[in-house]
């Protein structure tokens, strides 16, 4: 069986993720920094050169994918816009296209993820309501993904952002989502947050020793 998701595409070296800073697509969206770097592409903090609204924009790759790695990458945007119109998940805004990238423009949480609220900035500790408020958010939108026939696969701290001072949370990031209700995938997601009998079998499908 094969991994999923496949293998991230080799770098084409076409352009790299700093050369496209200051560059504007559709005359409107203008690339202003530099937000992450995924097994796809780049996400960039834009703004609107006209309105000044602030806009992440993920910039997927288009060369270098083997036609498995294309299905998943236009997977991935189907799937996100499917699930995008809820107050809970990350909206998906426009997709543009560009000669070397598909440029998906998305809400912007300029407060980062609910990951670096919890660890590094200690922000739930002590309030037991902000923290309820925040949970039953995540429920709430997996309802509505559910919903929608899209379940996402990877849900942790890292793929959920946050607004409001932390009382507002959204889903994000939907690179390993399907609409398949049951799968034979397994080790989909990420192994920091897999039991340790999935990852044993993880290991044990990969052939390695779980001795």
């Amino acid at each position: 069986m094969l991994p999923t998701p496949p293998a991230s595409p080799k770098p084409s070296g076409s352009c790299s993720p700093e050369d496209r800073l200051g560059q504007t697509l559709a005359g409107r969206i203008q690339l202003t920094g530099i937000l992450g770097f995924g097994a796809y592409g780049t996400v960039y903090q834009a703004r609107d050169v006209e309105t000044n609204v602030q806009y992440a924009v993920k910039a997927l790759d288009k060369y270098g994918l083997d036609p498995r790695q294309q299905r998943f990458q236009d997977r991935e945007i189907q799937l996100h816009y499917q699930a995008s119109h809820h107050r809970n998940v990350v909206s998906m805004i426009k997709i543009l296209d560009g000669p070397d990238c598909t440029f998906v423009v998305m809400e912007y949480c300029p407060e980062g993820d609910l990951f670096s609220k919890i660890t590094d900035q200690g922000y739930y500790v002590g309030d037991d309501q902000k923290a309820k408020c925040v949970f039953l958010q995540i429920l709430d939108a997996v309802r509505h993904c559910h919903a929608a026939g899209v379940y996402h696969r990877d849900l942790k701290p890292e793929n959920i952002l946050v607004q409001d001072n932390g009382w507002t949370v959204k889903l994000a990031d939907f690179g390993l989502a399907t609409q398949d209700r049951i799968t034979s995938d397994f080790g989909c997601g990420s192994t920091f947050y897999m039991s340790p009998g999935t990852f044993d079998r993880r290991r044990w499908s990969e052939g390695e020793s779980v001795g």
